[in-house]
């Protein structure tokens, strides 16, 4: 037997254990007229699982925004600012930790508000991709 051919026939029983366990996670929804047929509530299962991952989100963004009083390129042009004052200031050695510390921080709260932008940009291109 070919590597290829029992490739094959992995995914093929995958698949079947796949669509026999969404069938039974899905057949209560029917049967209890919640929803019309598998295709019906896989669709809007996805779409409101897609849309509240997108809330999600968009409520974690929006806190970063709140709280540092501008929009993502903005605060990356701050943050390149206060990189820039903490390297060629002359400070003294008390002001200069007090700076690193919270340049510190500021950069723990860039990177999650830059993970969660992609990640809203990735569930979006989801969304349009499947038409929810």
């Amino acid at each position: 037997m070919s590597p290829s051919f029992s490739k094959g026939r992995k995914i093929d029983e995958v698949a079947k254990r796949m669509s026999a366990t969404i069938s039974a996670v899905i057949e209560p929804l029917i049967r209890k007229k919640i929803f019309n047929t598998e295709e019906e509530a896989i669709q809007e299962l996805t779409r409101e699982y897609i849309l509240r991952q997108i809330a999600i989100l968009q409520r974690k963004i929006g806190r970063f925004e709140r709280n540092y009083g501008m929009r993502f390129q903005q605060f990356c042009d701050y943050l390149h600012e206060r990189s820039v004052l903490l390297e060629k200031s002359k400070l003294s050695a008390e002001q200069r930790q007090v700076l690193a510390r919270a340049v510190m921080q500021e950069e723990d709260d860039w990177l999650d508000w830059k993970v969660a932008q992609e990640m809203i940009e990735s569930w979006i291109g989801l969304q349009q991709e499947i038409g929810t």
